[in-house]
């Protein structure tokens, strides 16, 4: 269960049902009314349907169609490739072409995001830049559009929720402000509570679902896996980015990748992300930039796959290029 900072109103209500056991559903926000995304008359929702949490099944059959909303992000010698058509992609799912049936470019949707800081005893001397970075962060997304919202929560030896989601700037930053650090490293818990505890709970809206990890790299004390966290991130339709300070020290840039990187590339790339590997603040804040950037810049496929039967099995979804270069950022797959 997430520990709960929030304004005391609200940190007394959302305390009282965590001791009492009870789930919590979107704390601190109201959902908006859902909209129906062009060309997905039909859908059950956003990116591969499961089950809410606690939602009770029964033994009649229910009548819908999987649709998937599919975010692509192309970019060349790291700079985003605009112009691209709905017929410059050929979607493949478990090798198999499907159909696209809708197309946006730009992507017009909104956008959940969860800023997750490692404050851990490791990050000690990074953590001024980093409170820094990601309070600039904050003011880009929250003076862009009133549409999209943030989360802010921290991880060190707990997993704590200093401000549920909002579009106002000045209680995200008052948060940030007055984290510190110390303890052990539970990232890959924070990224699979988070997901399960806020935004598996989202209910009502067409809003993209991503979390951006600032840390130096280094699960030490989770208890979920790796995969864990992967797969609860497919599960929701979560979209995460990285960016790893383990190797910023001002001095040491173009250090090969740690293993703990590479696992922080993983945990990024298969759910459609990227992950950052700054070596000085400048590098940082542009770190923050591009992200902010990428959100608002990407491509979005929706498409009905052929395979209709749920299985529980992940499926492998592969996008290619056609008449156009650059490398793709998508989600490899999903479980249904």
């Amino acid at each position: 269960m997430i520990k709960y900072y929030t304004a005391l109103g609200a940190s007394l209500a959302l305390t009282f049902c965590s001791l009492l056991g009870f789930p919590i559903v979107g704390a601190g926000r109201q959902s908006p009314p859902k909209q129906q995304t062009p060309n997905q008359a039909g859908s059950a929702g956003s990116g591969p349907q499961q089950p809410k949490p606690q939602a009770k099944q029964d033994n009649k059959t229910q009548i819908g169609v999987l649709t998937v909303r599919l975010p692509i992000v192309v970019k060349e010698k790291n700079k985003f490739v605009e112009g691209l058509k709905e017929s410059n992609f050929r979607v493949f799912e478990d090798n198999k072409p499907q159909r696209i049936e809708g197309f946006q470019s730009p992507s017009q949707l909104p956008i959940d995001v969860a800023i997750l800081m490692d404050t851990s005893e490791s990050v000690k001397l990074k953590l001024p830049f980093e409170k820094d970075a990601a309070e600039d962060f904050v003011s880009d997304i929250a003076t862009h559009r009133r549409k999209d919202h943030v989360l802010f929560a921290t991880f060190d030896s707990n997993v704590e929720l200093h401000q549920d989601f909002t579009d106002a700037e000045e209680p995200l930053v008052r948060a940030i402000k007055q984290v510190k650090a110390g303890g052990y490293t539970r990232m890959y818990d924070a990224v699979y509570r988070v997901i399960e505890e806020k935004m598996a709970n989202i209910q009502g809206t067409e809003a993209r679902r991503v979390i951006v990890i600032l840390s130096d790299g280094a699960d030490t004390a989770s208890d979920h896996t790796l995969k864990d966290a992967i797969e609860m991130a497919e599960r929701y339709d979560v979209t995460i980015f990285g960016i790893s300070t383990k190797n910023f020290t001002g001095i040491t840039s173009g250090m090969v990748e740690s293993p703990d990187d590479k696992e922080l590339r993983r945990l990024c790339e298969e759910t459609g992300g990227q992950l950052f590997l700054p070596s000085e603040k400048k590098e940082l804040f542009k770190a923050f930039t591009q992200v902010a950037s990428d959100l608002r810049a990407e491509y979005v496929v929706f498409y009905t796959p052929d395979n209709q039967e749920h299985t529980g099995k992940r499926r492998v979804i592969k996008v290619k290029l056609v008449d156009a270069g650059g490398h793709l950022y998508h989600k490899q797959g999903y479980t249904y």
